[in-house]
Formats: C-alpha cells, structure tokens, sequence
C-alpha cells in the first residue's frame, strides 16, 4: 500500500483510508474481520465521526479490536466533530466534549486527525482557535481539518486557528464528480457545469497543500495537490 503525506504534516498514511461509518452494523466478530483485513492490506488509516451510528460505530471499532496501545501505534484514527441534532455547532464547548466523547468510545488518549464535519455557516473562527489550542496543547489531538468546506470558509478559520488544517474531506468518487470538477473542464462556457459553486476549492487545496479525502463511506482515498 502506497503512502503519502497530509498536507505538509509530516504524517503518512495510507492512500486508502476504511470508511466506519457503517460500523455499527456489524457485529463484534464481523467489525474485527473488516478491521483486521484492512491492516493486513496495508490500510492503517481509519475514518470515523462523532455521529456516525450515534456514536456506536466508535464503540465497535475499539471493542473488535480490543484496543490496546499496541494496537493504537499501528493506527490513524481520525474522526469528525460539529453536527448535532439536526445542525451544525462549531462551539469551544460543543468541540471539546465531542472530542471527549470519541476518545472515551475509541478506548484512546487522542485522535491523530480532527475534522470540522460540514461547515457551520455562522461560526465564531474565535471558539474554534480556542478549542483547537486547548486539545493541541493537552495532547489530545495532533492535527486538524475541515470536511465540505470552501476556499472562504477556510480562510475564515484561519484568520484565528494557529494549526494548519491539513486535509478537507469532500463529496468525490470515481462514480462521482461534483460541480468543483466540472466547472473547471468547463471554463467559459455557457452551460450549468460552468458555474463554479465550490469557490474553486481543487486549485485552492494545490495552492496551500491541504489534501482531499474523498470517496465513498465504505472506503476512502486521498487527492494530493489535485491528483489521485
């Protein structure tokens, strides 16, 4: 399994990430047989979220495995916080007790990546910084991104957040090409695809070196400055 580098991190992962966002489907027995295979394929990176099975996916993934610090080491885990109860709070205190929650349910002491999941139209960039700062500075998470942010929304992040955001999770996969692409293999012209409803987020991400994740919730691969 190739690998490549998030942003300019200095972390490397695999090119193929497991999706868990279906994790609590599966039994105890059948979560370790997907976990297990993944390792042994060369995949070491694994998805998750706060809200994914209302958080059981989490809970399953650390009990098939029985998550151990051995185990721990041979993993990234990433997982995404900010949609509650049908909307999206990107609040100090909403950020750290959702980051509180996943390590309780992963069985872990941090999250090696955190995703702002979805973008929260009227964030205070000021809330975030300080939650940001305060799980840097405890150890509790490592690095930090977005997920279906726009060029804007991250730069209004980043007038406060002090950590770079090295990744923005995006809807994009081999059956599916969104608007962000479609526009750019149709500059200047007059039809629908033109219009560019992304704010140019694949030429932002080449220009600042934030990696894509895309894919589909089974599985997920990584765009690197713009190239699968």
């Amino acid at each position: 399994m190739n690998k490549l580098e998030l942003g300019k991190s200095g972390l490397h992962v695999s090119e193929i990430a497991l999706g868990c966002m279906r994790m609590n489907k599966l039994s105890k027995q059948d979560a370790n047989r997907v976990i297990e295979n993944a390792l042994e394929l060369g995949i070491d990176m694994f998805d998750h979220a706060d809200i994914y099975g209302g958080g059981k996916s989490e809970e399953i993934f650390a009990d098939a495995i029985n998550m151990k610090p051995t185990i721990r080491e041979k993993m990234v885990i990433q997982t995404k916080c900010g949609i509650r109860n049908g909307f999206f709070d990107f609040s100090k205190e909403h950020i750290l007790a959702s980051v509180e929650g996943s390590l309780k349910r992963l069985h872990t002491d941090y999250i090696d990546i955190l995703l702002l999941h979805r973008p929260d139209t009227l964030v205070e960039p000021e809330e975030v910084a300080e939650a940001f700062n305060e799980l840097k500075r405890s150890g509790k998470v490592r690095h930090f991104g977005v997920s279906n942010h726009n060029p804007t929304q991250i730069e209004l992040l980043k007038k406060n957040v002090e950590q770079e955001l090295i990744a923005n999770q995006l809807q994009l996969s081999m059956m599916f090409t969104p608007p962000m692409i479609d526009a750019g293999l149709n500059v200047n012209m007059e039809n629908d695809p033109a219009i560019v409803r992304a704010g140019g987020i694949l030429d932002y991400s080449r220009l600042h070196d934030m990696t894509i994740q895309h894919g589909l919730h089974s599985n997920m691969d990584f765009l690197k400055g713009g190239f699968l």
